[in-house]
């Protein structure tokens, strides 16, 4: 069994408003402190009578494709629909449909509702998933896709380029937080040199980070700690990637992406640096 690295001193960061208190326990149980600064807040089913509408229509007539994105997405969405009535009509008509899932998590929100996942991202990119779509062949083709909390402009434009008809299915959404003191204080705090790590989970939770950061006059010294003394985890290569757009040139990824490989991988960083 490895060892769990101490941070009897050091200071956390926490950005995620979901699992955000679940970090903060696997954290402090290696005796660091742990600053909660939510940067997003997810809003499910913002629009209820758009998500019944695409709902009803995806019953008359099942598309080709569906692009299962999230778990927490596809979740949701089943669950709006049991509330409507029309759950068993909805699986039936999914069953009837290739479900290309991006991860392990939402082919275990798939199987929870007994349809397969007719093939898997092996590295749970979006991108990976669409250019094997791709490779199908999508010309003529009608594909859903199931949004992962923006408007997934860039992928629809990738899906349509190769010829398919693409409707997308917003199931939640990523807004500022009701309360941004949190995240303010937490960016003060990083700022100001009294922070050691900051953990990422979503791609999101950084642009608005520095949006507010900007907004604060506290920019230049978010930026300046996080491209030297702060170690920065991001969940996976896409969150990592949206990181190095804010300068953050080489963040803690674990090898496997997930919550708890995160929270080790940024614990034994930081446990080097001492």
């Amino acid at each position: 069994m490895s060892e769990v690295p101490d941070l009897s001193g050091r200071t956390v960061g926490v950005t995620a408003d979901r699992r955000g208190e679940d970090q903060a326990v696997m954290f402090r149980r290696m005796g660091a402190e742990v600053v909660l600064g939510p940067t997003i807040a997810t809003v499910k089913v913002p629009d209820p009578d758009l998500l019944r509408r695409r709902s009803d229509e995806l019953i008359a007539d099942p598309p080709d494709y569906l692009i299962a994105n999230t778990g927490v997405g596809m979740r949701t969405w089943l669950e709006a629909a049991s509330v409507w009535g029309t759950s068993d009509a909805l699986v039936a008509a999914l069953g009837r449909t290739r479900i290309a899932a991006r991860g392990p998590k939402v082919a275990g929100a798939l199987s929870s509702a007994g349809l397969p996942a007719w093939w898997r991202s092996p590295n749970e990119q979006l991108g990976q998933l669409i250019e094997h779509l791709a490779g199908e062949g999508l010309d003529g083709t009608r594909v859903w896709l199931q949004l992962h909390g923006d408007d997934g402009a860039e992928f629809v434009a990738r899906l349509e380029a190769e010829g398919a008809t693409v409707t997308t299915v917003p199931v939640y959404v990523w807004t500022r937080p009701p309360d941004p003191a949190p995240a303010l204080d937490l960016i003060e705090r990083t700022a100001g040199g009294r922070v050691d790590a900051l953990s990422f989970t979503a791609g999101p939770q950084i642009r608005s980070l520095f949006e507010l950061a900007a907004e604060a006059g506290q920019e230049l010294g978010l930026r300046t700690a996080v491209s030297g003394p702060v170690v920065t985890g991001c969940i996976g290569p896409v969150c990592a990637a949206v990181a190095g757009e804010y300068g953050i040139s080489d963040p803690v990824v674990p090898a496997n992406w997930r919550l708890g490989s995160l929270v080790k991988a940024v614990a034994e960083e930081l446990a080097r640096r001492r």
